[in-house]
C-alpha cells in the first residue's frame, strides 16, 4: 500500500489506498473502520476493493474514493458490511432448537 487518505462521510470513517498488483497495475481499496448508521467501530477494518485496476496509484485512489462515496450516499454499503456485533459481551439471541418428530 503506497498511499493512504482518511475520510469521514455521514459518520463512516474509512481510508482509501492503492495496492500494487502482480501485473504492475494498482487496485483501489477502501478500509472501513467505523459504520455511520450504527456507529460501530471495527477492530479490524473491513476491506472493499474497487472493480477496476489502473496504471497509476493516483487513479486507483480517485476510483476508491468515488466508489466509497457512491456506496455511502446510496446506502448500498450496508449490504457489504458485517452485521452489528452484540454490545459488551452479550450473546446474540439464538433461535429455538426445533426438533420435529
Amino acid at each position: 500500500m503506497d498511499q493512504q487518505q482518511k475520510h469521514q462521510i455521514r459518520g463512516y470513517e474509512f481510508h482509501v489506498t492503492g495496492a500494487l498488483e502482480k501485473d504492475g497495475r494498482y487496485r483501489g481499496m477502501i478500509l472501513i473502520s467505523k459504520r455511520g448508521d450504527t456507529q460501530q467501530v471495527y477492530a479490524k477494518p473491513v476491506l472493499i476493493e474497487t472493480l477496476s485496476s489502473f496504471k497509476s496509484v493516483h487513479a486507483a485512489l480517485i476510483e476508491a474514493s468515488a466508489y466509497a462515496q457512491e456506496l455511502i450516499y446510496s446506502s448500498a454499503i450496508t449490504a457489504l458490511l458485517p452485521a452489528d456485533t452484540p454490545a459488551c459481551g452479550k450473546q446474540a439471541p439464538q433461535p429455538p432448537d426445533l426438533v420435529g418428530n
